[in-house]
């Protein structure tokens, strides 16, 4: 895995596993993450592996918000980096009465490489994501002065959706928990686009855990088998490539599996196996042997 990572991760998956596997410098990731940052305190930049647009956006600070997290209480209000995410927010871009917009509510986002489900709606530009509006207003309510303006519009957007159900999940949006049942997991049968039930846990200490158990150690068992049988990084062939767009035709008549997609799924790949070897140290499972022997090196 080690030498997978270091083969093809850019350099905020390697400094993250550095970090947090190899006694690394929090310095050096977090200085890596905030190259992500823009001058208005959001982020872009292809944070997300298939947006490669540099703008900000609600969606791309949530992302960099799930990278921010692997530095627990080492972060806190007086970091420059969290000092510009808030004033990002409170410059109320891209956010609406009830909520900031999702990820097809960008419209230069069609002007960059993307994935379709990147691609601009003016529908969703208009419609607040209630998953990611949830992710920002909880961010703002633990490092926001509770006297600014943005503090008070989060803990009433917080009070709006106390109740939905809706949330954003291992960074899919607007994403309903109740849609799905952890509980029926089977690892050979699991839809590759529903979120897993260990990420849906977090951790042991999570209180749905003890509910969940047997299914979060099936899930970890099987991720366990999926790194021991990792090799190499994977790259579609060709010609699943070409099926899919045939499946999935663009808008305009372009291709949306242009060369930035083919790096930024390279990028996925050790983005995946760094993010699954993390839910592995929470729940403390780093206790089986890979491939390559770590002590070799």
């Amino acid at each position: 895995m080690r030498k997978l990572v270091f083969r093809g991760a850019r350099p905020l998956a390697y400094t993250k596993w550095k970090y947090l596997f190899e006694n690394g410098r929090l310095g050096d990731y977090l200085s890596v993450l905030s190259s992500y940052q823009n001058e208005d305190g959001g982020f872009g930049h292809n944070i997300e592996c298939n947006n490669w647009n540099p703008d900000s956006s609600p969606y791309t600070v949530c992302i960099a918000l799930d990278y921010l997290d692997a530095a627990g209480n080492y972060v806190d209000s007086n970091n420059a980096m969290v000092a510009g995410i808030i004033k990002y927010l409170a410059s109320g871009a891209h956010m609406t009465e009830n909520g900031w917009v999702g990820m097809q509510g960008i419209p230069s986002n069609n002007d960059h490489s993307h994935l379709p489900w990147f691609h601009y709606d003016p529908k969703k530009a208009t419609e607040a994501d209630i998953g990611v509006t949830k992710r920002l207003s909880d961010f703002i309510l633990k490092y926001a002065d509770r006297d600014s303006d943005i503090y008070q519009k989060a803990a009433a957007l917080k009070a709006k959706y106390e109740q939905c159900g809706q949330t954003l999940l291992n960074g899919i949006p607007d994403y309903d928990p109740a849609s799905f049942d952890p509980a029926s997991f089977d690892p050979e049968a699991w839809p590759f686009w529903k979120p897993l039930p260990v990420y849906f846990v977090g951790s042991p200490e999570s209180a749905c855990y003890p509910a969940l158990k047997n299914v979060v150690d099936m899930n970890l068992d099987k991720i366990v088998e999926t790194l021991r049988n990792t090799d190499e990084l994977h790259i579609n062939p060709e010609d699943e490539v070409m099926e899919w767009e045939k499946n999935n035709p663009h808008p305009d008549g372009k291709k949306w599996s242009g060369y930035e997609q083919t790096i930024g799924n390279y990028y996925w790949g050790a983005h995946n196996i760094a993010s699954d070897m993390d839910m592995l140290r929470k729940f403390g499972r780093l206790d089986f042997q890979l491939p390559v022997n770590l002590s070799n090196y």
